[in-house]
């Protein structure tokens, strides 16, 4: 009896080859790694045309990054003069030298006061008689009508919702007949601080969005000068993702380089304005130094010229890259 059986060939051929999920994996991060290497070398074998396109994202993004330095110095200078500032109680007419001092202590160990400061009414009249030059006319005064005063000085970097409420709480007090404090300073303060903010933010939208047109620009005259070669790597092919990816890594090196150099630049601008900044402060009798650039607002300003620069590459090469058929 024979065996009609039929013996199944084993299969053969590269189509029917099964590749494993890490080989896939090893081959993607090498072709990834591969392309970052080439695009980067690319780069530095034209090193004017690049340079140009690396100063030109610098530049945009010095400015705000400048504007952002000074915006955190703003707000240092503002929590000084907080510190220095001083609330003024005037006593009720006639309050007795020792039931105001009793009150300044009792004040002085409120949390939200650092220290008080207890002026007597003869000591303000006399101060007063000095600086007012009308010695002759207050002799004729039967009795001294200033009232006796407390200073006193918030502790350091109490916010203003923090001093309002201090401020209510001076005035429940029996022995004080007013309070007296400059707020309309912090106010305007505070609204050019948030003008600053806005007008940083404002400004660095505009400035992105000629980072994104540059970029874009770069690479579409990238994508012109390659259109023969990405035709034949479609016919053999290439996906778009293929050929999209040297050019994603292009944009990704503009903006990362471009990050790099706005942050020297940030530098070399702090370290020629901290003397002059320095010297300033001490004709005002200040220890204000002005402060670079955190590391964290470093980094945001990096990351952001990195992504700028990878979205404009991926826009540029999104209009295009479809209309080149082989």
């Amino acid at each position: 009896m024979s065996d009609n059986r039929t013996q199944k060939t084993p299969p053969s051929g590269a189509s029917l080859q099964e590749i494993g999920l890490s080989k896939r994996l090893s081959a993607w991060l090498a072709h990834h790694q591969l392309v970052a290497v080439e695009t980067l070398l690319k780069l530095l074998a034209n090193p004017l045309g690049s340079l140009l396109t690396w100063l030109v994202i610098a530049i945009s993004l010095t400015l705000p990054g400048a504007l952002w330095m000074a915006l955190d110095n703003m707000e240092q200078l503002s929590g000084r003069f907080q510190e220095s500032g001083r609330i003024t109680l005037y006593l009720t007419p006639q309050t007795p030298a020792t039931d105001g001092q009793a009150l300044s202590d009792r004040l002085a160990g409120l949390e939200s006061v650092a220290s008080t400061e207890f002026i007597d009414a003869d000591t303000v009249l006399d101060e007063f008689r000095t600086n007012s030059g009308l010695e002759a006319a207050l002799d004729f005064l039967p009795q001294n009508p200033l009232p006796s005063v407390i200073l006193v000085e918030p502790p350091l970097g109490l916010q203003q919702a923090q001093l309002l409420e201090l401020l209510e709480q001076l005035k429940s007090y029996h022995l004080v007949d007013s309070v007296q404090v400059d707020m309309a300073w912090v106010e305007r303060l505070l609204a050019m601080l948030a003008l600053a903010e806005r007008l940083i933010g404002v400004l660095g939208l505009l400035l992105a969005l000629a980072i994104l047109l540059v970029v874009g620009n770069t690479i579409r005259l990238a994508i012109a000068a390659r259109v023969d070669e990405i035709r034949v790597v479609k016919l053999v092919g290439g996906t778009n993702a293929w050929v999209r990816r040297p050019f994603l890594y292009t944009g990704l090196w503009y903006g990362m380089v471009g990050g790099l150099l706005a942050w020297l630049l940030l530098i070399i601008c702090w370290l020629v304005l901290r003397g002059p900044v320095a010297d300033l402060a001490q004709l005002y009798g200040s220890a204000f130094v002005l402060q670079p650039l955190d590391a964290g607002a470093a980094m945001v300003l990096l990351l952001s010229a990195m992504l700028l620069g990878w979205l404009g590459a991926w826009w540029s090469v999104s209009r295009h890259l479809d209309q080149i058929e082989p």
